[in-house]
């Protein structure tokens, strides 16, 4: 018998490196905005707090928070840059393929949990032949609560599966955006320390599990 029932895996940082992608897309749409280009350093702490894109936008330029229109457009041009360029930029963790494999064919649930738009990780797990893998995608949509708020998980997901207990469902993420989900939502959290999570405050957050590689996970799910 697995030790949890369902796994909710981040996506960005967790199950594929997208960090490359992001960053290119961030800079293509100021590019493209013509607003000033936010320095790298900027842009990778953005990455590293795991926040959802219009708030990416609105800590990297602050003229962007009192102008809704304006940040719209910005995340509107991102995603359709993203879906466009990112292709060759992005690819799943060494490892990933077989841990979803042996998990999801172990009748654990993966389901996953993301800030991303739904259109771009579908088509990436499709790229990466991973779709069959997953049970659930909730993803950055309209009317959609966004990590870390927990009704995500009470409103959203616990009554597609009522027969869940939070003590068996497991959040796999590697941000504090992850953790603060888990813990808000009542639910154990593994924290992804392989992803783009600042060790120091992800630690601080006291998940109860760490692994330093996707392929460590199963030996921890399904003990």
């Amino acid at each position: 018998m697995s030790a949890f029932a369902a796994i909710l895996f981040d996506y960005d940082g967790t199950l594929f490196d997208t960090q490359p992608a992001i960053v290119h897309c961030i800079r293509r749409t100021f590019e493209k905005s013509g607003r000033p280009m936010p320095a790298l350093e900027d842009i990778l702490h953005t990455v590293r707090s795991g926040i959802a894109l219009p708030d990416t936008f609105s800590v990297l330029d602050e003229g962007l928070r009192g102008d809704p229109t304006a940040l719209n457009e910005h995340v509107a041009t991102y995603r359709a840059i993203y879906l466009v360029e990112s292709i060759p930029l992005l690819k799943p963790f060494a490892g990933v393929e077989k841990v979803l494999r042996q998990i999801h064919g172990a009748g654990v649930k993966c389901l996953l949990v993301s800030t991303k738009g739904v259109v771009a990780i579908r088509r990436s797990l499709d790229d990466s032949r991973l779709t069959a893998f997953t049970d659930l995608i909730m993803g950055d949509e309209p009317g959609l609560p966004r990590k870390p708020d927990p009704a995500l998980l009470t409103h959203h997901i616990l009554p597609r599966y009522p027969l869940l207990r939070r003590e068996k469902i497991l959040m796999v993420g590697d941000t504090e955006t992850d953790i603060q989900f888990a813990k808000a939502g009542g639910i154990p959290c593994c924290w992804a320390a392989y992803g783009y999570g600042e060790a120091e405050r992800c630690r601080a957050l006291a998940p109860e599990y760490e692994i330093s590689s996707i392929e460590a996970l199963p030996a921890l799910a399904l003990s």
